[in-house]
C-alpha cells in the first residue's frame, strides 16, 4: 500500500484507531503519571477522554454529522455541510491541540489549566446544539456531561489546590476556554462558504 493509500484508510478509520489510541494512553498514564503526579495525569487524560467522547460521536451510537446536518444546517445528512473530509480535518486539529496542550503542562501546569473549562464548555454547545436540533441526547451529550463535565471540575479543584488557580469561577484560563468553544461558529461560517462552493461546482 503506498503512502496515499495509508492516508486514505486511516481518513476512513481514524475513529476506531481513536479507540486504541485512547486505551493505551488511558493506561500508559494511569500506571506512569497518576501515582506521582494526579494534576498532571487529570491535564494528560484530556487527550484519551476527548478521544472517548468522539467515539460516542461517531461510533456507539455516532451520527453526529447526519445530526448536525440535518437538525442544525437543515442540509443532506450525509453530504451536508459537515461532510467526512470536514469532520476528519476538525478532529485531527484537535488530536494535535490537546496531547501539545498536555505535554506543555509537564513543564508548567498553566499552559493546559484552560482544559476543564475547555470540556465543560464544550458539553454546553451539545446542550445547545440539542435544543436547537431538538434532539436533547445528541451523539456526545452523554460523554460530554457524565464524563467531561465531573472531570473538568475535578482538575479545577486540583488546579485550586496547587495553588495554579486562585479564583475556579473567573480567571484567565476559563476566558481562554470559552474564546476557543466562541471560535465554533467560525469554523461554521467557512464550512458553510465551503459548502456553497461544492454545491456549485
Amino acid at each position: 500500500m503506498t503512502l496515499k493509500g495509508y492516508f486514505r484508510w486511516f481518513e476512513e478509520n481514524w475513529p476506531k484507531v481513536g479507540i486504541i489510541v485512547g486505551i493505551f494512553l488511558t493506561v500508559y498514564l494511569a500506571v506512569l503519571v497518576l501515582p506521582g503526579n494526579p494534576l498532571l495525569f487529570a491535564l494528560l487524560m484530556y487527550t484519551p477522554l476527548y478521544i472517548l467522547h468522539e467515539t460516542e460521536e461517531y461510533i456507539i451510537p455516532g451520527g453526529f454529522a447526519r445530526f448536525v446536518n440535518r437538525n442544525i444546517y437543515k442540509t443532506d445528512p450525509e453530504n451536508g455541510l459537515v461532510d467526512t473530509s470536514a469532520i476528519f480535518w476538525i478532529n485531527m486539529i484537535v488530536w494535535i491541540f490537546l496531547p501539545l496542550s498536555g505535554l506543555q503542562a509537564v513543564k508548567d501546569l498553566t499552559q493546559a489549566a484552560f482544559l476543564p473549562y475547555f470540556v465543560i464548555f464544550q458539553a454546553v454547545v451539545h446542550l445547545i446544539i440539542g435544543i436547537i436540533g431538538k434532539r436533547f441526547f445528541n451523539p456526545g451529550m452523554i460523554s460530554a456531561w457524565l464524563v467531561h463535565v465531573p472531570w473538568g471540575i475535578w482538575t479545577i479543584w486540583l488546579l485550586v489546590q496547587a495553588g495554579v488557580i486562585t479564583n475556579p469561577y473567573w480567571n484567565g484560563y476559563l476566558r481562554d476556554g470559552l474564546l476557543i468553544n466562541l471560535a465554533l461558529p467560525i469554523a461554521g461560517l467557512f464550512l458553510w462558504i465551503r459548502y456553497k462552493r461544492r454545491q456549485h461546482a
